[in-house]
């Protein structure tokens, strides 16, 4: 059988495959996102940097041939004050040799020299990565390169500022979408609860079609299990057919040669009386072997003629009549306790429940023994039939393979069929109930009980 959590749930199992798109969706956007908030905050920083190069390049001039940057002490505080990042300047030569400012600023890598008059790069100063902006000019003749750099201090937090405002949003967004999933993927999956509900509150032989409504893409899948229903049907009637037909041809045969055996052994000699006896015995076995196919047959289909309210007292009477005199010939103490306990079901099955609970209990109580029915309706809404004798009882081993067809314990001398208990377990199977089977308290015996629901209770 399989194992029905092998597999997971479906729900999970949509949102596992689900789940990596929106992440790879998720991990693409603050890809992007990102890209904007460094492109955004470079080119801001950038035009402020050029510019700050610019303000210095309109300060050069020559003096006695030689470039000079007339800049007082106060000037220079406030070129080179930031609130966050560490500001740097220098003005070099063609030959890279420094004409003002700081030493440590360095000149572009030579790869990123390539020809423009204004462009930028990174760099490290004292191990600090920096941005510079360059702008080449010509001065009487003279080419210099006019550097102006700064820390990322500003640069890093405007890009977490950016990322942030976009990733934040786009975090609340993936949460509502997982939301919207969720309740999405449980909305779409609510006809297949409605589909195991329907099956769930079924019993086993309600084999009518499905009639839940689907959507579309799951009508083959009910179409199917529909088709299989039918199938199914049609097996068991096709079976159920063929065993009451055989049981009622064999009838007529069996009763012939029944009456036939009782003329002869009326005018046989007393010689061959044990002879006919023998076959009469064997006629009665047969006879009752019928009798319980049918009945077993009738048993098994769907309730067909349910009465809405049956008393179990009416059942139990029926029973008496039938039984009584039997109990009577052998000694048997048939002893019933009623009280009112009523139930919805066909009241043919149930006589023939009860009376094969208390033909097994009359076969396997001695002579001059007692057996007891009862029944009586107890607080849970449940109706409890129950048949209890004085017999050997069964071993606790055997309570299970006792309701099995043609079963019969070892050491058992009853001329049964083995097929009165099945009978009774698909009868109460069939109203809703189940067997139990315990040792009598009061008899020492056999108890069987059969729990059925209530009629009452149903009807409310």
């Amino acid at each position: 059988m399989p194992d029905p959590g092998r597999h997971g749930s479906l729900r999970i199992t949509l949102l596992r495959r689900l789940l990596p798109a929106m992440l790879a969706l998720l991990l693409g956007s603050a890809t992007i996102a990102y890209w904007i908030a460094w492109r955004s905050a470079t080119k801001a920083y950038d035009r402020a940097l050029a510019d700050a190069a610019l303000a210095i390049a309109e300060q050069l001039h020559l003096k006695n041939g030689e470039v000079h940057l007339p800049l007082t002490q106060q000037a220079r505080e406030v070129l080179l004050t930031d609130h966050y990042d560490q500001t740097f300047y220098a003005v070099r030569a063609a030959d890279g040799r420094l004409l003002d400012g700081d030493q440590r600023l360095p000149l572009a890598p030579e790869a990123r020299r390539s020809g423009e008059i204004r462009y930028y790069f990174d760099a490290r100063l004292d191990h600090l990565p920096i941005r510079v902006a360059a702008l080449e000019r010509e001065l009487a003749g003279q080419k210099l390169t006019i550097l102006a750099g700064e820390t990322m201090v500003k640069r890093n937090a405007l890009i977490r500022e950016i990322l942030l405002g976009m990733l934040l949003p786009e975090l609340l967004l993936v949460a509502l979408s997982l939301l919207i999933v969720w309740f999405g993927v449980r909305s779409g999956l609510r006809p297949l609860d409605g589909l195991r509900h329907e099956l769930a509150g079924r019993s086993h032989t309600d084999l009518s079609p499905l009639g839940t409504d689907v959507p579309q893409e799951m009508q083959p899948m009910v179409q199917e299990i529909n088709g299989l229903l039918q199938r199914l049907a049609d097996s068991l009637d096709s079976q159920r057919n063929f065993v009451s037909d055989a049981a009622h041809q064999l009838r007529t045969p069996i009763a012939a040669l029944q009456a036939q055996v009782e003329a002869a052994l009326r005018d046989a000699p007393e010689t061959a009386r044990a002879q006919l006896s023998g076959v009469r015995n064997a006629c009665q076995r047969l006879a009752h072997l019928v009798s319980q196919l049918l009945a077993l047959a009738r048993a098994e289909p769907s309730l067909a003629q349910t009465d809405p309210e049956i008393e179990l007292a009416e059942i139990i009477h029926a029973c008496a009549e039938t039984w009584l005199p039997s109990a009577i010939e052998r000694g048997i103490d048939l002893g019933f306790e009623v009280t009112p306990a009523r139930v919805r079901g066909n009241r043919l099955l149930l006589q023939e429940l009860l009376g094969n609970l208390v033909d097994n209990a009359l076969r396997h109580t001695p002579d001059g023994g007692a057996v007891t029915v009862s029944c009586r309706d107890d607080a849970a809404g449940c109706c409890r039939l129950s048949v209890e004798d004085s017999g050997p009882g069964i071993a606790v081993a055997e309570y299970e393979r006792i309701f099995e067809r043609f079963y019969r314990p070892p050491g058992s001398h009853s001329d049964g069929c083995g097929l009165g208990l099945a009978i009774v377990r698909a009868i109460a199977r069939q109203h809703g109930g189940l067997v139990c089977i315990d040792r009598s308290p009061r008899l020492g015996g056999a108890l069987f009980e059969v729990c059925l629901p209530s009629g009452l209770l149903q009807s409310e």
